[in-house]
Formats: structure tokens, sequence, C-alpha cells
């Protein structure tokens, strides 16, 4: 699935400056994709100051934490878009880069932050209880105490005993 992802982005990438090519020439293609990395990383300069600087106002509890962490993982993911080569993940990290795209995507990214959150606290506590069983034999059954009381495991697909993953 992933090598298909990779595929799409290479096919949408070399469209997209082909397309600039065949419209503007190879000339303004290569400068107007040089000059929006140029762009971008001014940019990228300005707003990571802004949000780190807001990351430690909120550090020092003189803001709610939420917006300052939401801007930074949307900062990240500008960086890594703008890294990539290309016009297209490059016009999307300068997208990210704008404050009111940001603040719209919040949300967003707090919910898919609890998510991923939720999830690697699920399989840490199965590692933890020892429910995680790599390898081995798992043998179905009802456990009978000494003092004759008997607890019987809910019942699941006991051929899947792969860690849940938060998707």
């Amino acid at each position: 699935m992933r090598m298909l992802y990779v595929i799409a982005y290479l096919a949408i990438e070399i469209g997209a400056f082909v397309a600039m090519t065949h419209f503007l020439g190879l000339g303004w293609a290569v400068l107007i994709t040089l000059g929006a990395v140029v762009a971008g990383f001014a940019l990228l300069q300005q707003q990571g100051r802004k949000v780190f600087a807001e990351l430690r106002r909120a550090s020092r509890n003189e803001v709610d934490p939420r917006g300052p962490l939401t801007d930074t993982a949307l900062l990240a993911a500008a960086t890594l878009l703008m890294v990539l080569p290309g016009v297209v993940s490059t016009t999307v990290g300068l997208i990210l880069l704008v404050p009111p795209v940001r603040r719209a995507l919040r949300p967003v990214v707090a919910a898919a932050g609890a998510k991923s959150f939720a999830a690697s606290m699920d399989r840490a506590g199965l590692y933890a209880s020892g429910i995680y069983v790599r390898g081995g034999t798992v043998v179905d059954g009802t456990v009978v105490e000494s003092d004759g009381t008997t607890w019987t495991p809910p019942s699941s697909n006991a051929g899947d005993r792969r860690l849940p993953r938060g998707h």
C-alpha cells in the first residue's frame, strides 16, 4: 500500500512539472520551482520563530498549549513537504504555513494525535499485561482459582494475536 502512495506522489509531481514545463517552458518551470523553495524556507523560518515562541509561552502556562502543539505538528508536516522535491508538495507545504489554514486544521490534527496516542497506549497496556503473546502456544480455557471461583476470558478471534493498530 505504501508503494502505491509513492507511485501516486511521483506521478502527481512529474505530471505537474511536465504541465508547467509545457505551458511556461523549462526555464520558467525550474525558476518557479526554485523560487517556491526559497520563498518556502523564508516563510518557514518566520513562522517557525512564531510557533516556537508560542511553545515557550505555553510551557510557562501563559497560553493554552493545544494551539502551539498542533501548530508544531503542522509546521513539521510543512517542512517535510517543502523538503520533498516537487512543485505540488512545496505548494501544499506553503499552504500549511499560512496561519488561518493551520488554525482550521487544528481540530483534525488534535483528533489524529489523540487517536494515535490512544492506540499506542492500548498496545503498551497489552505488552504490560502480558496479553500480547509473540510466538508460543495460546490455550483458550477457563481459570479455576483455589477458592473455587472461575474466570473465563472473553471470546475473541483466537487466530488474530497481532497488536491493534491506530487506524
